[in-house]
C-alpha cells in the first residue's frame, strides 16, 4: 500500500502538482483526428491535465491546441465560429489564428496596440496515429515525438477508441496492467479467450518485473495445459511512464496488437485511447472493433465520450445474464474493466488495500511513476524520453515457450535496447 502522502504525489495533475508538471513534459493524445478531420470544422472542446483547452483545424488544414477562454470576458472558444483562417468568439468577435494571436478585434479599433497584446495560450501539435497530440510543457525541454509502430501503418490497418472515464489516471493505468484479472473479469468474451484458455488456466501466475528506460516490463508465467513439465505460457506486458501500457497480442496471431493511453483529464477524470492495430498487413475495421468493445459514438457513448453506462444506471449489469452464463453481467471489455475501476471511487484510498504477490505490476507502476516524479523534482532527466529510443520496436508478447527460456527473450523489444537501470525482479 501507500502512504497518503505518496498516494497524492501519485495521484494529483492539476496546478502545480509535481506530477502533472512532470507530464507536461511528454507529448500527450489532445483528441482522435476524426475529431477535427475537416478544415475550417467544429471545435473541439477538451481538458487535459486541469487545463481547459479547444483543438481546431484552419481553413488551411493548421491543427490548433488552445486556451479555451477568450481573453475578453472568458467565453468559451469552443463555442466559436472557426473561419477564414482562424477562430472566432461569437461573443464579441475578437477571432485568433493557430498560433493564438489575436487577428482582429472588431470591438476596439486602433486600440494603441491592444489586440497585439492579447494571445491565446498555444501549444505545439503533432498529428499521428489517428490522433492529434500536443506538448503542453516548456519549448526547450520538448522532446522527439515517439514514433511508434502503428503509426506507420496504413489507416485502414488500425483502429482507434476513445472513452471518458471518471477516475483518476492511475487507477485506470493499474487495470491495464493487472494480467491476473483477465481469466476473471473477461473470461469468456477476450477475442482468443478459448485459445488461451485452451493454452493455461492457471489463475495464480507467477510475476517477474525488470525496469527499463521507458518504464518497466513485466511478465505472467503460467504453467500450461500440454507440457506443463517442459513448457511456460508467458504474457509479456509493458508500461510506459507516464501513461501507456502495452498489452499482449492475443495468441491467435490474426487478431490485433493493442496499446492503451490514458490521459488525465484532471485529479478524477481521465480519457481512454485503446489503439489496436495489425502486425500481419490485413485490414482492421474500426467499426467493428468499437462495437465489440462498446464503445460507438452516440450509440455507447455521448457527445463528450462519456459512457452511457456508469455508476447511476451501475453499468446495465444483468443479473439474469449472470446466472445464464455472463460471469460479470456487463457487456463489453472495456465497460467491465470501467466499471470495477469506477466503483471504487474517482481516486482510490490505496492506505487502505491488501495487495498480493499477483499485484506486483501494481506496485511496481506506482514504486516506477513515484521515481519519475521525484526525479523530476531533482531536475534529473525524465523516464522514456532518451533520444535514443526505438519507440518503434516498443511491443509486448505472449507465448509458450520452454520452461529454461528467460521470459525476457518473449516480446520485440528484448535484446534490443537494454535497460539502464539494475534489472529487479
Amino acid at each position: 500500500m501507500l502512504s497518503a502522502e505518496e498516494n497524492q504525489l501519485l495521484t494529483h495533475v492539476t496546478g502545480d502538482a509535481p506530477m502533472g508538471q512532470m507530464m507536461r513534459r511528454y507529448w500527450v493524445p489532445a483528441c482522435l483526428s476524426e475529431e477535427v478531420a475537416e478544415p475550417d470544422c467544429t471545435p473541439v472542446r477538451t481538458t487535459i491535465l486541469g487545463e481547459r483547452l479547444v483543438v481546431f483545424r484552419d481553413t488551411n488544414g493548421t491543427l490548433a491546441v488552445v486556451d479555451e477562454r477568450c481573453p475578453h470576458r472568458l467565453a468559451s472558444l469552443a463555442l466559436g465560429r472557426n473561419e477564414e483562417g482562424g477562430l472566432r468568439c461569437i461573443y464579441h468577435g475578437w477571432k485568433f489564428n493557430t498560433a493564438g494571436a489575436c487577428v482582429d478585434m472588431p470591438t476596439e479599433p486602433g486600440a494603441f496596440g491592444f489586440r497585439d497584446r492579447m494571445k491565446l495560450t498555444s501549444y505545439p501539435t503533432h498529428e499521428a496515429g489517428g490522433m492529434v497530440w500536443t506538448y503542453m510543457g516548456p519549448a526547450a525541454d520538448m522532446p522527439t515525438f515517439p514514433e511508434y509502430d502503428w503509426m506507420k501503418l496504413p489507416r485502414n490497418q488500425y483502429a482507434v477508441i476513445k472513452v471518458g472515464e471518471p477516475v483518476n489516471y492511475a487507477q485506470a493505468i493499474e487495470g491495464a496492467i493487472d494480467s491476473s484479472h483477465s481469466w476473471f473479469l473477461h473470461q469468456g468474451i477476450i477475442w482468443d479467450w478459448k485459445k488461451r484458455a485452451e493454452t493455461s488456466m492457471d489463475t495464480s501466475p507467477k510475476m517477474e518485473a525488470e525496469d527499463t528506460d521507458y518504464g518497466f516490463r513485466y511478465a505472467a508465467i503460467r504453467v500450461p495445459v500440454q507440457n506443463p513439465d517442459t513448457e511456460r505460457y508467458i504474457r509479456v506486458t509493458l508500461f510506459l511512464v507516464p501513461y501507456t501500457a502495452f498489452i499482449p497480442r492475443p495468441l491467435e496471431k490474426s487478431k490485433t496488437a493493442h496499446v492503451q493511453i490514458f490521459v488525465p483529464v484532471d485529479n478524477e477524470h481521465s480519457t481512454f485511447y485503446g489503439i489496436f492495430f495489425s502486425q500481419d498487413g490485413s485490414v482492421v475495421d474500426e467499426d467493428e472493433i468499437r462495437r465489440d468493445h462498446h464503445t460507438v459514438p452516440g450509440v455507447d457513448l455521448d457527445r463528450n465520450w462519456n459512457k452511457f453506462a456508469n455508476v447511476e444506471n451501475w453499468f446495465n449489469q444483468d443479473r439474469a445474464a449472470m446466472k445464464n452464463g455472463s460471469f460479470t453481467g456487463i457487456n463489453g471489455f472495456s465497460n467491465q474493466d470501467m466499471a470495477c475501476q469506477e466503483s471504487m471511487g474517482p481516486i482510490v484510498d490505496r492506505t487502505a488495500e491488501h495487495l498480493g504477490t499477483s499485484d506486483i505490476a501494481i506496485i511496481r507502476m506506482r514504486k516506477r511513476m513515484l521515481e519519475a516524479v521525484r526525479r523530476f523534482q531533482d531536475g534529473k532527466p525524465l523516464i522514456g524520453l532518451d533520444p535514443g529510443m526505438p519507440y518503434d520496436k516498443i511491443r509486448s508478447e505472449q507465448l509458450v515457450v520452454p520452461v529454461e527460456q528467460p521470459w525476457q527473450s518473449v516480446g520485440a523489444y528484448a535484446g534490443e535496447y537494454k535497460p539502464k537501470a539494475e534489472a529487479r525482479t
